[in-house]
């Protein structure tokens, strides 16, 4: 059933009030004192931080900060920009929007999503690309149907994720189709890939289709999680870096990888993780976690540990299993 929630794209009202409630507790306390801290950030980041202050303090002057600029900046993506990054920043412009949409100063919202709309269109009629620019363009579509409110839209990105999982994700976690592409950038395109499912299933979610919950063979979007968690530690071992799907197990890397640009490339995506672990907690997946937090996420939706971070009562009702 198809029933958004206009808080943000990837949180509700439920999720402010938790943030709020363990305010005095980690990890939101640091999230909060970083949110209040700010950064230094461009035109679009600067928007979506706005409109968090906006929606999670209750901030009015951030929230007319991030309408004035929603109202103002051109929502169109960077020239040259990959299929991916188009999307990523089309993405981020929705979760501003929604954040913002209800705010007093917002008097002509049909204008921006008249112009939101015309991006999202001219993005899809510009082919399909590798594997990670198929699955960003089907987590911006289903963003777009949610923003738009458009239900044919919404269920035809279900679907796509649904048929992702049942036939790209490799029971041991990895898609076999992010190989294609450029050697040595294949762990990146797994990273975004596997980010990809897990902000379609979280807006899923919080629009009246629960993503979280599909498996099949074994298979969800959480399976390429505990994959690609050990590579964070172990970058020198990866294995794949194919040019092509035909190889049928991963080959050897010919290229070096880094440990501090492979971290630093986790940290930039580490959405994916808090979203993961706000809905089944890991031992694994906290460790991680505590190096990283409070994550900071512009693709993944901004400051995350604050939206879905999991405080000691998650870590007590879920530490039996993890």
């Amino acid at each position: 059933m198809f029933q958004p929630q206009h808080s943000g794209l990837y949180f509700t009202d439920a999720h402010v009030q938790q943030a709020r409630s363990q305010a005095a507790s980690e990890p939101f306390r640091s999230a909060w004192a970083l949110l209040q801290q700010g950064r230094q950030l461009d035109l679009v980041a600067l928007a979506q931080w706005q409109a968090m202050r906006y929606r999670l303090e209750g901030n009015e002057d951030a929230g007319v900060r991030a309408v004035r600029i929603l109202e103002q900046d051109d929502p169109s993506p960077t020239p040259g920009a990959t299929l991916t990054e188009a999307a990523a920043n089309l993405m981020t412009w929705a979760q501003t929007f929604e954040m913002v949409r209800d705010h007093p100063a917002f008097t002509r919202p049909a204008d921006w999503l008249h112009r939101f709309a015309g991006e999202v269109d001219r993005l899809g009629q510009q082919g399909d690309g590798l594997q990670v620019d198929r699955l960003w363009l089907n987590a911006l579509n289903i963003a777009a149907s949610v923003v738009l409110e458009q239900e044919a839209p919404f269920m035809q990105a279900v679907e796509v994720f649904k048929h992702t999982i049942r036939h790209d994700v490799h029971p041991e976690g990895y898609l076999r189709l992010a190989a294609q592409g450029p050697r040595g950038e294949s762990l990146m395109r797994m990273l975004l890939s596997a980010q990809a499912l897990i902000l379609t299933a979280e807006i899923g979610l919080h629009a009246g289709e629960d993503l979280w919950a599909f498996n099949e063979r074994g298979v969800s979007a959480l399976t390429p999680t505990p994959y690609l968690l050990y590579y964070y530690y172990y970058p020198e071992k990866w294995r794949w870096d194919a040019e092509s799907e035909s190889d049928p197990i991963p080959e050897m890397d010919r290229f070096s990888l880094e440990p501090e640009a492979v971290q630093a490339l986790y940290r930039r995506h580490a959405g994916l993780w808090e979203m993961a672990q706000h809905h089944a907690w890991s031992k694994d997946r906290q460790v991680l976690l505590h190096e990283l937090r409070p994550v900071y996420d512009l693709w993944g939706g901004g400051l995350v540990t604050l939206t879905h971070g999991t405080g000691d009562a998650q870590r007590k009702r879920f530490g039996l299993f993890g």
